[in-house]
């Protein structure tokens, strides 16, 4: 049997961010803005949104998949929360597989759902939306400042049985 081990095996690294930076959108600068995956693909444009009152909390975006002109598009509701903005490629980012569009009903026009469907969210991976200087570097084709980003340690530690 193995020793138990003084120090801990570094399991993973984060990179945190350290601007701090907020993002505020219109509703106006929402909506018509298309919509990509991680991978790349097209996955349509936020067409609508559903607020929540007295609270007033956006309780999810709709997007807009396929058709041509309108015509024979299927609409989502995605979490907000889910969604993030890629300033480098103005759009939104979310990761959901354009298969799984493909593939589902979606809600029509006269049947707006409660919720959003989070279960169109993939839960593998984690996408971090950029700051500025981030996005701005992708434009360029370089790192970021190294000010920007702080790299930091985590470590675990075997329990014992």
């Amino acid at each position: 049997m193995k020793e138990m081990q003084e120090r801990s095996d570094v399991i993973l690294e984060r990179r945190t961010r350290t601007t701090g930076e907020e993002w505020f959108m219109s509703a106006d600068d929402i909506l018509d803005k298309k919509v990509i995956n991680p991978q790349g693909d097209s996955l349509g444009e936020i067409s609508d949104m559903r607020v929540s009152f007295p609270e007033g909390k956006v309780h999810y975006l709709v997007l807009k998949y396929g058709g041509t002109l309108g015509i024979g598009a299927k609409r989502f509701a995605i979490p907000p929360e889910a969604v993030i903005y890629r300033a480098g490629d103005d759009a939104f980012m979310v990761n959901i597989d354009e298969q799984r569009l493909k593939d589902e009903r979606g809600f029509d026009e006269d049947h707006w759902p409660r919720e959003a469907d989070f279960s169109l969210i993939q839960s593998a991976g984690t996408i971090a939306p950029p700051t500025r200087e981030e996005a701005e570097a992708v434009k360029r084709q370089e790192a970021p400042p190294p000010e920007v980003v702080r790299t930091e340690t985590v470590e675990t530690r075997p329990r014992r049985r």
